[in-house]
């Protein structure tokens, strides 16, 4: 189904629900927060509902996006590829931050709500409140792509003031669910690491930067440790640590509330693809259960092996 037609489904089924025009828009103005010209363009389908648009709607109003789209098998769903576009590398990336942050606000608040993450590497969640180890990942990102211009090197790469607003804005509003479940493959500090060498090889970073570098990941195992002490956020909500005996090959994430549920699988570096199909989530929930099965906990129990992980970390980073 094209973006159009699922569109026009979505507002079809919303006019039987909601038959007055006018009380359609102000249902809709309260729901998304928007004005009513906005709501008018939406309804007379000159500007399509996003994916999170339609999912917060869905959600108020009792609506299946699974039955909307005729989706009931199991070979069949719909992702949201939230891709970077080229041109405007870092507008286009605050939008994909804020698309998943309206996310993260709208479920993160609701008394079951729960984030399951499986990460190959560092989480946005933890590391994205560090502005050198953020701008570090955007700019690894931006330069892997010859059709951005990144400039010379990390030095003269700069973040705007208000990327780094919006990231802390994310980690604030990941420690706002419920419960989160982090499973940690063992090798994601050094895979940073070694990311860092590399760039340093090729003179793009210079000693000053490592040193900044090194500084934050060092205060962020301080707070990773932190957490897998206490089994809590500084919101006090409840947070598990595993660390995998395996190694996997992408991040997952697996987000879920009452009658609400939404998977993540992170692509390219700092992009994701989302859906909201139960069989995907379903698939996605049972994944990252079976890559706890080969982790061992390191929150709140588990003292041993939190202390040699964290020293182990630390004697990697150490190599910088």
């Amino acid at each position: 189904m094209t973006t159009d037609k699922l569109n026009a489904s979505l507002i079809e089924v919303m006019k039987k629900q909601v038959t007055d025009k006018g009380q359609l828009a102000a249902t809709l103005m309260d729901i998304l927060c928007i004005g009513k010209e906005a709501v008018y363009r939406h309804l007379r389908g000159e500007v399509p509902f996003t994916l999170n648009e339609a999912f917060i709607i869905a959600h108020k109003m009792g609506i299946s996006l699974d039955r909307l789209v005729g989706l009931n098998s199991e070979v069949s769903a719909i992702f949201d590829l939230n891709f970077i576009n080229y041109k405007e590398p870092v507008e286009t990336y605050v939008s994909a931050i804020d698309y998943t942050l309206n996310i993260i606000k709208a479920v993160s608040c609701k008394p079951d709500s729960r984030l399951d993450s499986a990460s190959n590497m560092i989480p946005q969640s933890l590391y994205l409140k560090y502005d050198v180890l953020a701008k570090f990942r955007l700019f690894k990102w931006m330069y892997q792509h010859e059709k951005v211009n990144v400039g010379k090197d990390f030095a003269s790469f700069h973040l705007p003031e208000r990327v780094k607003t919006y990231h802390k804005e994310y980690v604030r509003g990941v420690h706002n669910f419920k419960t989160v479940n982090y499973i940690w493959d063992n090798l994601m500090i050094s895979y940073l690491v070694s990311d860092i060498k590399y760039f340093e090889s090729i003179h793009l970073l210079g000693k000053e930067e490592i040193g900044l570098l090194k500084e934050e990941i060092l205060a962020l195992l301080d707070e990773m440790e932190l957490y897998a002490s206490t089994g809590r956020h500084p919101t006090g909500n409840k947070v598990n640590i595993y660390i995998s005996n395996i190694n996997f090959e992408a991040t997952y994430n697996y987000v879920e509330a009452r009658d609400f549920q939404l998977s993540m699988i992170r692509l390219y570096a700092i992009n994701s693809i989302l859906s909201l199909d139960q069989t995907v989530c379903r698939h996605q929930k049972e994944w990252i259960e079976s890559l706890r099965k080969f982790s061992t906990m390191i929150s709140e129990s588990g003292e041993m092996q939190r202390i040699q992980f964290f020293k182990k970390q630390r004697e990697i980073v150490g190599q910088l």
